[in-house]
């Protein structure tokens, strides 16, 4: 099962800053409640589109890396919105 479009949103979030996210962070970049924001990373977390880290930050894996690749690919065809 793939990811939601705004789950999708928030991968685009955390692989764009390259580095190590906060929930907060990604909250304000989606205008959405931190604690949302929070729940909807943990779950990509334990989907492994993301690591959860020590700091209670979040890390992109390869597995949403090549989530994104995949969206994007998709979206990219020819026909497609």
């Amino acid at each position: 099962m793939g990811v939601s479009g705004t789950e999708l949103e928030a991968l685009r979030i955390v692989e764009e800053s390259r580095a190590e996210v906060t929930a907060h962070a990604v909250s304000r970049k989606l205008r959405t409640e931190p604690n949302y924001a929070r729940l909807m990373l943990t779950s990509l977390a334990k989907k492994d589109y993301l690591n959860l880290l020590a700091s209670g930050r979040y890390r992109m894996t390869q597995k949403g890396r090549d989530e994104l690749k995949t969206k994007k690919n998709i979206r990219d065809q020819p026909g497609k919105p």
